[in-house]
């Protein structure tokens, strides 16, 4: 599933994604700052996947029913 969901995701993210380190987060911070407006965001995310809609989840991704299962199994635990 990561190439159809790697391709929504937004250009200044950078957590646990392919190719991009806490490095490249960091640049990405230093050249915002230095143009003068600019956000932040720091999120602790600690048990979001226990207390997020699991099935509404795996409503919005298109994948064999078989690979969704392994992803429910992976959410569960």
């Amino acid at each position: 599933i990561e190439p159809e969901w790697e391709s929504r995701f937004e250009s200044n993210s950078y957590g646990f994604r392919p190719g991009r380190s806490a490095h490249d987060a960091i640049s990405r911070i230093f050249q915002s700052i230095n143009k003068g407006s600019y956000y932040i965001l720091d999120a602790d995310i600690a048990k979001c996947f226990d207390r997020i809609n699991h099935d509404y989840l795996l409503s919005k991704i298109h994948c064999p029913s078989s690979l969704k299962r392994d992803l429910k199994q992976w959410l569960k635990a």
